[in-house]
């Protein structure tokens, strides 16, 4: 996995962790994880340059130290050196403090030489691995985080909120020596202090408008996250009122006695608003009711059943599970809707068994 976004001038650097943040999450959902990263590094490079320590160190942060077992910090353009210089840069790297640390957690060094068979010997190389969540996988999705609350968003902004001191300082210096310009009517010098201040308040802004906008993804995530909670609490409530209506034509006469000695399967309507009609005329689904026996309730069945041999026959004693709920039946708990009667099912308390 290269980090090119970082230098993409077409996107931030916030809208690029935003997007690598949205992809890894959403295939950490389809239970998809990353046999392996690859991390490209120009061996050409004289020395590190900020960009590119900033990178390394956003990488760090998006894998987590777990994940860099299946990491390879890749060397490029080899063609482009000379061998021994380039060995030599390649043994900095090894045993230095850029990728030093990481080698030592467990990523691997490796050439890319620029070839198709150099290319799929890495590729080989990442298939024997074990795939692992990223630590921005895990901490996104797992731990229920906005980007702002990752390792790597934390960093994003201090990052952020650092090159905004640091620029600050920098127009207040600029301005100071624009003042002295003018005192001594150094107009040239002047000049190159006014457009010099014109730069860094352009990057000032820049800066701003990134710590804006990695605010606003916040604050857009937490919407979409209470939107989410309070749609599970609406389906939770919406879950608890929900009943079983048995059309009292789908009970047999005879269903409170069978079902002393076996279930008895009939159809029964799920129905999330008991005071709607629309409710009432949905799809029936195939029920069981079972019968709760002890020995006063065989004294009940045949009063019962006596008593409502031309209704329902249902009693306090009847049941259904349903989708891992108890819904138990109440005596003379039922509703009419036009010409039908039905028997209402209520879902018991949690704790009450069968």
């Amino acid at each position: 996995m290269d980090t090119p976004g970082f230098n993409d001038t077409t996107k931030s650097d916030t809208e690029v962790l935003a997007d690598i943040c949205a992809w890894t999450s959403l295939n950490y959902k389809k239970d998809k994880l990353l046999s392996g990263i690859i991390y490209f590094h120009r061996i050409t490079d004289v020395r590190m340059d900020g960009c590119s320590l900033k990178n390394l160190r956003m990488f760090q942060r998006l894998c987590g130290p777990d994940a860099l077992q299946n990491v390879l910090l890749t060397t490029t353009q080899w063609s482009n050196v000379d061998r021994a210089i380039g060995e030599f840069r390649e043994d900095n790297l090894r045993h230095g403090d850029f990728w030093g640390g990481l080698i030592s957690k467990g990523a691997s060094l490796e050439r890319f030489m620029g070839t198709r068979e150099s290319g799929l010997e890495l590729i080989h190389k990442l298939m024997e691995n074990k795939p692992k969540p990223l630590d921005i996988q895990d901490q996104m999705v797992k731990k229920n985080m906005t980007l702002v609350e990752t390792d790597a968003g934390k960093f994003m902004n201090e990052e952020l909120l650092s090159l905004q001191k640091q620029y600050e300082k920098n127009l207040e210096r600029l301005e100071v020596e624009r003042q002295k310009a003018v005192k001594e009517k150094d107009d040239e010098m002047r000049e190159i202090l006014a457009q010099e201040q014109a730069k860094t308040q352009e990057k000032l802004e820049r800066a701003e408008a990134e710590r804006k906008l990695l605010a606003d993804l916040h604050a857009e995530e937490m919407k979409k996250l209470e939107e989410a909670e309070r749609k599970r609490e609406e389906e939770r409530e919406r879950s608890e009122r929900a009943v079983i209506a048995v059309d009292t034509k789908d009970i047999s006469v005879t269903v409170h006695l069978k079902s002393m000695f076996t279930p008895y399967n009939t159809k029964g309507r799920l129905i999330y608003d008991i005071d709607d009609p629309e409710e009432f005329v949905k799809d029936p689904i195939d029920i069981t009711i079972n019968y709760q026996f002890n020995i006063l309730a065989g004294i009940e069945v045949w009063m019962k059943t006596f008593a409502e041999f031309f209704d329902s026959g249902m009693g306090v004693h009847n049941y259904i599970s349903h989708d891992g709920a108890l819904y138990k039946c109440k005596a003379c708990d039922s509703v009419k809707q036009d010409s039908q009667k039905f028997i209402i099912f209520r879902k018991a308390l949690p704790g009450v068994g069968s």
